[in-house]
This record gives C-alpha cells, sequence and structure tokens, in this order.
C-alpha cells in the first residue's frame, strides 16, 4: 500500500468510527503532515481520493469538511410498464415526474456502453433525446433522462421531433410506424458522474449516478426483433437506493 493510501485508509476509518463527524472538518494540512509524517503532495493526494469518494468536502479557504450523508430514498424494483392520460411509464414512482425544460434533440455517435444493447458499433450514428425530468412544483431535478435510437430507423422521421404528439415516441413506435406491441428489458448499474450531470443533479463530489437503461424491442413491421431505443435514465446515486421483496422458495 502507497504512502498515501495509508493516510487515506486512516482517515476513512477515523471518519467511519465517528472521531471526524459529518459537518466537522479534518485537520489542516500542515496538522496532516505532521501527524502522519508526510510530505504535503501526498496528504493532498489522500484527501483527493477521500473526495473523490464522497466522504469530504473540499472547501475553497476553508479546509476539508466531512460530508453529510444523505438519507437514501427507496426505489422499488418496479418490472411492470404502466399507462396512463399521458403516456408510458415504468415506475410508479416516477409518474408524477414532469419535463422541466423542452427536450434536446441531435444526432451523434453512438456511446460505447450504449452500442451492444443497440447491436450497433461505438460511433454509429443514433438519434439522441434528452430530457430533465424533475418535479414541476418546485422545479427541483430529480432524473435525467436519454433516448439513443438508431439513425436508420428514427433520423427524419417523427422519433427525431421535438414535439412527438400523444402518447411520446413509444405511440409513434406502435400505433404509425406499425412497429407491434412494444417489448422492453431493463439493466441497472452506476458510473461516476458526468460534468453535466453533476451539474444538473447537484452532486457531491465523487458522487456516483444510479442507471437504470431499458432497451425497447419492436415485435412487428420492418423493425421486427430490433432494439429500436435505449433509454437511460440517471439519478443521484448517493441519495437512493433499489428495493425489492425476497420470496421464500418450497425447498
Amino acid at each position: 500500500m502507497a504512502r498515501w493510501e495509508e493516510v487515506a485508509q486512516k482517515l476513512r476509518e477515523d471518519i467511519k468510527q465517528g472521531i471526524y463527524r459529518p459537518g466537522t472538518k479534518i485537520p489542516k494540512e500542515d496538522e496532516l503532515e505532521e501527524m502522519f509524517g508526510c510530505s504535503r503532495t501526498t496528504i493532498r493526494r489522500a484527501v483527493a481520493a477521500l473526495t473523490a469518494e464522497g466522504l469530504v468536502i473540499p472547501v475553497r479557504r476553508g479546509g476539508t469538511t466531512v460530508r453529510e450523508q444523505p438519507e437514501r430514498a427507496a426505489l422499488p424494483l418496479d418490472t411492470y410498464a404502466y399507462r396512463d392520460e399521458i403516456g408510458y411509464y415504468f415506475s410508479q414512482t416516477v409518474q408524477d415526474l414532469r419535463a422541466l425544460r423542452p427536450p434536446t434533440i441531435t444526432e451523434g455517435p453512438c456511446p460505447p456502453d450504449v452500442a451492444p444493447m443497440l447491436g450497433l458499433q461505438p460511433g454509429d450514428p443514433v438519434v439522441i433525446r434528452d430530457r430533465v425530468m424533475g418535479d414541476p412544483a418546485t422545479g427541483r431535478v430529480v432524473q435525467l433522462a436519454t433516448s439513443y435510437l438508431p439513425a436508420d430507423l428514427a433520423a427524419g422521421t417523427v422519433l427525431a421531433a421535438a414535439d412527438t404528439g400523444p402518447g411520446g415516441i413509444y405511440d409513434r413506435m406502435e400505433l404509425d410506424l406499425g412497429w407491434g406491441a412494444l417489448d422492453w428489458q431493463g439493466i441497472i448499474t452506476t458510473r461516476p458522474a458526468t460534468a453535466e450531470e453533476k451539474e444538473l443533479l447537484g452532486l457531491a463530489p465523487g458522487g456516483p449516478v444510479l442507471c437504470v437503461s431499458r432497451a425497447t424491442i419492436a415485435t412487428a413491421g420492418s423493425a421486427q426483433g430490433r432494439v429500436v431505443e435505449v433509454n437511460v435514465t440517471r439519478r443521484d446515486g448517493s441519495r437512493v437506493a433499489v428495493r425489492y421483496a425476497i420470496e421464500r422458495r418450497d425447498a
């Protein structure tokens, strides 16, 4: 273990044991140098590691504060597709969320993590629909949603329009394009947040995002059997936890 890792490990343990409590400051750099008998470079690297983990927050000219750990909201693991007067939604916990600004529609390269789900190669052209979702009463951003659609299916069609009409892109796929009753498959992952996600979601340094990716599959028409869209929603991973029931099986 490198020296900076040893320093980070000791500070991490002290934070977990409550020696440095949330909202309080850890010792200053010169004090840590003396405590651990090492260079300032080593101290700064250790503190940077704890910042990336979301344990501390450097305050400009104000030292380093132990981060308050927010209470996590439980998100039930919901595997149903629902429908209301607006269109399809995929969890009862998000039914009341609304777009806080008009969607952004662009064409660009398919990201490497999305390409396998779409059956594309990284960099292949896709239509990208970005939405910022939140509480319409308070304006607080809760979720970011991005749809990736193969350009050969979506470019130049209603699927690339800013306003896709009642029911959104799924109604257009089912009712107008003749792609049948759509099927969906989902996966849940986490990853570090991008700079834009940090800003929009108000994430603390080192905060992860919880990603729920949903593949939309056509069951009829010219696109039968193809994944015609991948939707990736992101939330503040430090504020939510996925909850699910465990059933007893007869042995």
